[in-house]
């Protein structure tokens, strides 16, 4: 009788051995949302010296940004932050996974140049990193408890748990690699400020290099990045009080204006026959200080500017590219919706002007410009050795791999 136990114990320990076994397999060889399994995610889709970025490390950020992408698309459109992607196209795909596989390669470049040149962190520094880490994974916990409470569960908090285990799992990753990879972000950031400030201290700009300077910049930053399209929107839009003026160069084509808006149809009829019939259009600003001021600046004394004022109707100095077609007085109408979605028509009366265009004098702007040529001029060399290094550096990208995933999937 006791053989016969002992041998069914030792057929049931045998079976829970095969079942661990079998589970622990299927753990293993279970795909995770970008698919690889435990083999794969850790092989590398890149290194730097030796140093690996991997696959994991590459997927789990191309689809946290691809997450995004809407959000990152509208600042880059709108705002000329970052990049934009289209993802519709293979192209626009191909070009966000190479800019991901950079940005990763980049943070460990900063980290083993700054070791190089013997930059080290501070205990404060690393100890910051560490608390950055912990404080990205109190606002994910955060994130997705307010998630599980938004989603009307009765147990918010165990839903939470599930959800941030469920999280980790399709990433194929865990807690502590979440806060491994946090800390090391952190620390490629600190390295990177710190290679910008010993490269700034290197490159020690003088003041007499920045007149030079400034002819670049402005090449760089206006003349070359400004187009016609660039200023070529709807009188509308012109007279918002969101137009934009770049106030360092204005293309040699390009026309000046005054514009006078308002809501209330007899008024902008009454005003449109009386500027027409010959009379100044600097009536309807706001007093003869404000109208000196902007013909003073028109003039080119000050360089071109928008003139504000506080009478009933906007009236200001904008640019716009010729095709236009302003003549010397003329009128628009626009079509929006108010507060309470009622149709509301804003009335425009448009005046050519004289104005001053090409690139301002280096002496006219120096006082407000001076620091942003500094800067200018310290990013350059920073970048330009960071690239000489990187360029030296043993890097190698296993592009099929990277070009193979499909964050929408």
């Amino acid at each position: 009788m006791k053989r016969q136990t002992k041998k069914v114990l030792l057929i049931a320990v045998a079976v829970l051995v095969v079942i661990i076994l079998v589970a622990g397999l299927i753990m293993l060889v279970r795909k995770d949302s970008h698919g690889d399994n435990y083999f794969s995610r850790g092989k590398a889709v890149a290194t730097v010296n030796g140093a690996k970025i991997t696959r994991n490390e590459f997927a789990s950020s191309l689809y946290n940004y691809y997450s995004n992408i809407d959000t990152y698309n509208m600042y880059a459109m709108y705002y000329g932050y970052g990049t934009y992607y289209d993802t519709s196209s293979e192209a626009g795909m191909t070009s966000l996974k190479n800019d991901i596989l950079n940005n990763l390669i980049d943070a460990e470049v900063h980290i083993q140049m700054a070791k190089d040149l013997g930059i080290t962190l501070t205990a404060e520094e690393t100890a910051a990193a560490a608390q950055s880490a912990k404080d990205a994974l109190a606002n994910l916990k955060e994130q997705i408890l307010d998630s599980a409470k938004s989603s009307g569960s009765q147990t918010p908090e165990t839903y939470a748990t599930t959800m941030l285990a469920n999280y980790f799992s399709g990433m194929g990753i865990n807690q502590k690699t979440f806060l491994k990879r946090s800390e090391h972000s952190a620390l490629a950031e600190t390295y990177a400020s710190k290679l910008q400030e010993h490269f700034a201290a290197e490159r020690n700009v003088q003041d007499e290099e920045l007149k030079d300077i400034y002819a670049e910049y402005a090449k760089a930053y206006y003349q070359d990045a400004y187009t016609d399209g660039a200023y070529a929107q709807n009188l509308s839009y012109l007279a918002s009080e969101y137009t934009n003026i770049p106030y360092l160069y204005i293309p040699e084509n390009f026309l000046f204006v005054q514009v006078i808006e308002t809501t209330d149809e007899e008024k902008f009829q009454d005003m449109l026959a009386k500027i027409q019939g010959g009379e100044d259009f600097t009536t309807y600003m706001a007093g003869e200080d404000n109208a000196s001021e902007i013909t003073k600046k028109l003039e080119g004394d000050e360089g071109v500017a928008i003139g504000e004022n506080d009478s009933p109707f906007d009236a200001a100095v904008y640019i716009l590219a010729k095709d236009m077609n302003v003549g010397d007085v003329d009128s628009v109408q626009s079509l929006s919706k108010d507060a309470d979605d009622n149709d509301v028509t804003t009335y425009f009366i448009v005046k050519r002007v004289e104005g001053t265009t090409g690139l301002l004098p280096y002496e006219d702007v120096k006082d407000v410009i001076d620091s942003s040529l500094k800067s200018y001029a310290e990013n350059n060399y920073y970048t330009e050795q960071v690239d000489a290094w990187r360029e030296k550096a043993d890097i190698v990208i296993d592009d099929e791999a990277v070009q193979a995933y499909n964050p929408a999937a």
